[in-house]
């Protein structure tokens, strides 16, 4: 039997005590209304305390999962405020104030539960950090019990770990400034991606979120957590199956990048697993600005971070900023501007301060400046800033525009991975990648060379020469495999189109393409992974035979994404994409709140 308490604290107690789970002030779950209905009233495996004190509980493992106010096996105990403010500061809050406001929950809790605080009280029988889950009548796990969500036939499937709040649902994301993380994390259920069959699974992510230093300790809790609740990690190949994004500078080297270490976790493991990272750097990189003689251990600038065949190199999110929102790589656009720059760069040079354009490097930037972005950038400030036709500056205030009328634009990392080739890509200006033994996005599986043009370090003094031996016609056929190139380092799948591109293609398929490769051809090496698939060749040619090639035009009704291109008249994406992608249904499902019903771009 339940007990009755006050309305305006548990309403959704009050919800399960009179079943009127079609209250006004609570959400009402699409689906079959009958199998709704026995979700809700099967036994639970938690107290009736967890949900009267406000938590959810996880039906697969009997875990009753808190707000961040309260705690206890049934979340029966309020925190006290001191512990509560160290809480709120672990968890990257200025204070309990902020830490308890509101924010938005994953997939809206898919009108299955209300949203509190950025966690999602589920409707009773639901669990899950989006309540996306439910228990059916043999206790399996099923996904939007009660809708025709079915996992999608293109592989990979994923397997997601539901840990408890403190691990993701819980962590600040407002200001969140690379939400990779959450991209993944909430696209893999409207994406049809998302299997609750492990036996059936191709990868299992582990979502955990990844930013800080701090958070790869985090990671070594969440991965004993797993092995002492889930039988997964031990599997054979079972480490190399589990999935973690990690959003630093760095990658999964993040803590301390001039040594390699990572905090918490044996090296092992960290290299056991799947990475997704912006940070692509595979074998070490010294400093070439240290003197003669010094040590390899002392020039050490970036520790290997990446395992290629394994790991996935993906991009930083741009979202429309920087005049993409008129790129002239969009089908529709005309009379772009000439692009009478031949070479253009304006940023950090030295990381902090100006460069002294009377020294040459490497006295061009104070000792501490010295290593930022390897070196790369002061190089190229010291021999090319004076070149005719060279726009090589520490800021200009029209850099759109520059980006429309350059040629070529740098594209190399700064502290860290960088995001100037996605830019410069989506811009229609030829990327420049400057950096020794750093991959770009989604490399070696994609060929920049493509699209792009390359230069080793130590050919940095003749970049001018060159890039004067790029022909017309070479210049041309980059051009055109560059729609492509940019097709796959945009999120447009969650953020919206930019170049009129339908999303088939975007860095969230992209990433999951590769990753399918992988799982197909164990120990053909990444870079000839085209050779030996030729459903692959074609995905990453965009649908073509070739790379540049225009690919066959999409079938009527094929869903779309919407548009945040001037050139398709008022943005469509308005109310659509949010900033961590957390408070609705995002661009593919814009107009349904029933993920089930959600458009999909592949069936």
């Amino acid at each position: 039997m339940c007990t009755c308490v006050s309305r305006a604290r548990w309403l959704l107690y009050a919800a399960v005590c009179t079943m009127t789970v079609a209250s006004p002030q609570l959400p009402t779950a699409h689906g079959d209304a009958t199998l709704l209905k026995k979700v809700a009233s099967r036994p639970s495996r938690c107290s009736d305390l967890c949900l009267q004190n406000g938590g959810t509980c996880n039906e697969e493992l009997g875990r009753c999962d808190c707000q961040k106010s309260r705690k206890g096996q049934y979340c029966q105990e309020e925190v006290p405020e001191e512990e509560l403010s160290a809480l709120c500061t672990r968890l990257g809050f200025p204070g309990p104030k902020m830490c308890l406001a509101d924010a938005p929950c994953l997939n809206k809790c898919n009108d299955r539960g209300v949203c509190v605080q950025g966690f999602c009280q589920c409707l009773p029988g639901h669990f899950g950090t989006d309540c996306s889950l439910s228990l059916d009548d043999n206790g399996m796990p099923q996904i939007l019990q009660g809708t025709s969500y079915t996992t999608r036939a293109k592989r990979p499937w994923v397997y997601i770990y539901e840990l408890p709040p403190v691990f993701n649902a819980w962590v600040k994301r407002i200001r969140i400034d690379r939400p990779t993380f959450f991209y993944f994390w909430q696209r893999f259920l409207s994406s049809g991606t998302r299997t609750a069959d492990p036996d059936k699974a191709d990868l299992f992510f582990i979502p955990v979120y990844m930013r800080h230093p701090a958070d790869n300790a985090k990671l070594a809790r969440a991965v004993e957590y797993l092995g002492t609740h889930w039988p997964y990690l031990n599997r054979t190949g079972g480490m190399a199956k589990h999935v973690v994004i990690h959003g630093g500078d760095w990658g999964k080297k993040e803590h301390e990048p001039f040594k390699g270490k990572v905090l918490g976790l044996q090296e092992g493991i960290v290299d056991g697993m799947t990475w997704l990272t912006h940070w692509g750097v595979y074998k070490p990189v010294h400093s070439p600005s240290h003197p003669p003689g010094t040590s390899p251990r002392e020039s050490l600038l970036w520790a290997p971070a990446h395992n290629p065949g394994r790991d996935v190199v993906v991009p930083v999110p741009e979202g429309g900023g920087f005049g993409h929102d008129k790129s002239p790589l969009h089908p529709l656009s005309r009379n772009p501007p000439v692009r009478n720059t031949t070479f253009f760069h304006a940023g950090r040079v030295c990381g902090v301060g100006l460069p002294n354009t009377s020294q040459p490097w490497p006295f061009n930037c104070p000792p501490r400046g010295r290593r930022y972005s390897g070196a790369v950038r002061q190089r190229v400030h010291a021999y090319h800033h004076n070149r005719t036709g060279y726009a090589v500056l520490p800021h200009v205030k029209n850099f759109s525009q520059m980006l429309m009328r350059s040629k070529f634009c740098l594209a190399t990392q700064g502290g860290g991975h960088g995001n100037r080739q996605v830019i410069a890509a989506v811009s229609g200006c030829i990327p420049v990648v400057i950096g020794d033994h750093v991959y770009q996005p989604f490399e070696p599986e994609l060929d920049w060379n493509d699209f792009s043009v390359r230069v080793l370090e130590e050919q940095i003094p003749i970049l001018h020469e060159i890039l004067a031996a790029v022909d017309e016609e070479t210049y041309r056929r980059k051009q055109a495999a560059l729609r492509c190139g940019a097709q796959h380092v945009l999120f447009s799948s969650m953020r919206g189109s930019l170049i009129g591109e339908s999303g088939h293609y975007d860095a969230f398929e992209t990433t999951l393409e590769i990753l399918r490769a992988h799982i197909d051809h164990p120990g053909v090496p990444p870079q000839d992974l085209q050779k030996v698939d030729e459903k692959f060749k074609r995905f990453m040619a965009c649908g073509a035979d070739e790379v540049g090639q225009e690919p066959p035009p999409r079938e009527p009704g094929t869903p779309a994404v919407c548009s945040k291109s001037a050139f398709d008249g008022p943005s469509s994406c308005r109310h659509c994409v949010y900033k961590s992608l957390l408070g609705g249904a995002h661009t593919m499902c814009c107009n349904s709140l029933d993920l089930a019903a959600c458009p999909r771009l592949w069936s």
